[in-house]
């Protein structure tokens, strides 16, 4: 059944009320205050779709065991399911990062519409997503659309600091999908169906503390921590440039491997300015091409420290090297999902080109290693994280039509 410009549009209506009201509970991670609330609210919009709807809650001792990111309020997933055959999984997280500073238009929480834009705390990463998902179920459900596979939907937590909380514990307990869907803010022009891995590790640097008045008496750790990272970032310009994934990546300066150096940097337990700092640590957070796997770029990289510290006269015994995290990439091909896709935009007169690799990091991962055909599409994702985040309620629009179009082209090919 042909799906109504009506039907669309009151979809569409729908959404942006759903979004209004997922901005206004502050669902921000790591600590995960408001999760309950968020999972409350998904839950009935889902079984007000038709869906049978389980709220799943992370064991303590899991969430004690394998999220170390995490806080102590509990964890929620949300899934829902409706129908039967070949199934087609929707996956969003509903936790934000902070609010932040700089916000000019309305406060991060406090949802506004101004000049066609949705702003808030989340609106494209990622509860415009999940907003859209859950406009294209109803476009459907009010159309007498049958999809012609079987639609989940998984609502879950946690994605901004890893996942292991999340998506990580969902697929330990449920069959993987066939196919995946994530409406993260890749942007309408191109999908994404694979990430960049990344490398988190601290460098911590020793030396000995004295009073700043008789600096002779001690070891400047921060000095020797600064020629360290400066060794440091001398291999990786030598090195990175020559590498190159053979993967379609957006932006092109993102197709080769990269390392940040000193996203966090301090005198642990604070410092003091007449006192000579006897340790010090920076951070390094190297992302990996998916041609990459974290044990090789993890080696590499504790080779260039041990390098850089030869070369700035330090023992080894004065650094130490503590991997923080690891997510490794993720590669698939998505198939028949990606023409779905592809002709359901068409639908909707977006013209979308070829799958690319995102930038960052993903849930994606999650699934890709299970074998399930998965893709990522979702609206422009710039001011992921920023001040005054917005939707364009236009882009709004078209993604939940092109949702709503993909599951029935799906059904159509699967």
């Amino acid at each position: 059944m042909e799906l109504s410009r009506e039907a669309l549009e009151g979809a569409f209506e729908y959404s942006v009320e759903v979004l209004r009201e997922l901005i206004r509970i502050p669902t921000v991670s790591p600590q995960g205050d408001h999760y309950g609330e968020a999972a409350e609210l998904l839950a009935r919009e889902l079984e007000g779709l038709g869906f049978s709807v389980e709220v799943l809650r992370v064991p303590r001792e899991y969430q004690e065991a394998k999220c170390k990111n995490a806080g102590a309020n509990p964890r929620y997933i949300v899934l829902g399911r409706r129908g039967e055959g070949r199934r087609l999984h929707f996956n969003g997280h509903y936790d934000v990062v902070p609010g932040g500073q700089g916000w000019s238009v309305t406060d991060p929480f406090n949802p506004v519409i101004k000049d066609g834009r949705l702003y808030g705390r989340g609106a494209i990463d990622m509860k415009g997503g999940i907003a859209a998902t859950l406009g294209a179920f109803k476009a459907l459900k009010d159309a007498g659309a049958e999809p012609g596979v079987a639609l989940e939907a998984a609502f879950v937590p946690d994605e901004e600091i890893g996942g292991e909380c999340g998506t990580g514990y969902l697929l330990e307990v449920i069959e993987p999908p066939d196919y995946l869907i994530l409406p993260e803010p890749s942007g309408l022009d191109h999908p994404w169906h694979g990430h960049k891995g990344a490398v988190w590790v601290k460098v911590r640097v020793r030396g000995l503390n004295a009073h700043a008045s008789m600096p002779w008496l001690g070891s400047n750790a921060f000095l020797k921590a600064a020629r360290l990272a400066l060794g440091i970032q001398e291999a990786i310009t030598a090195r990175f440039p020559g590498r190159r994934t053979r993967y379609r990546v957006k932006p092109e300066d993102a197709a080769y491997p990269t390392a940040a150096i000193g996203g966090v940097a301090a005198v642990p337990g604070g410092g003091k300015t007449n006192q000579i700092p006897g340790e010090f640590y920076f951070t390094i957070d190297r992302r990996l091409i998916p041609e990459e796997s974290v044990e090789e770029a993890l080696e590499e990289l504790k080779g260039i420290v041990r390098w850089a510290a030869v070369s700035a006269g330090l023992p080894q015994g004065d650094y130490s090297v503590e991997v923080e995290h690891t997510m490794p990439p993720a590669i698939n091909d998505p198939g028949e999902l990606y023409e779905a896709l592809r002709r359901g935009a068409s639908k909707a007169g977006v013209g979308i080109g070829e799958p690319v690799v995102c930038p960052g990091g993903l849930d994606m991962r999650y699934y890709t290693v299970r074998g399930v055909k998965s893709i990522s599409y979702g609206p422009r994702g710039e001011l992921a994280h920023a001040p005054d985040e917005y939707i364009e309620l236009d882009e709004l629009r078209k993604l939940v039509a092109i949702y709503a179009y993909t599951i029935q082209e799906l059904g159509s090919l699967a």
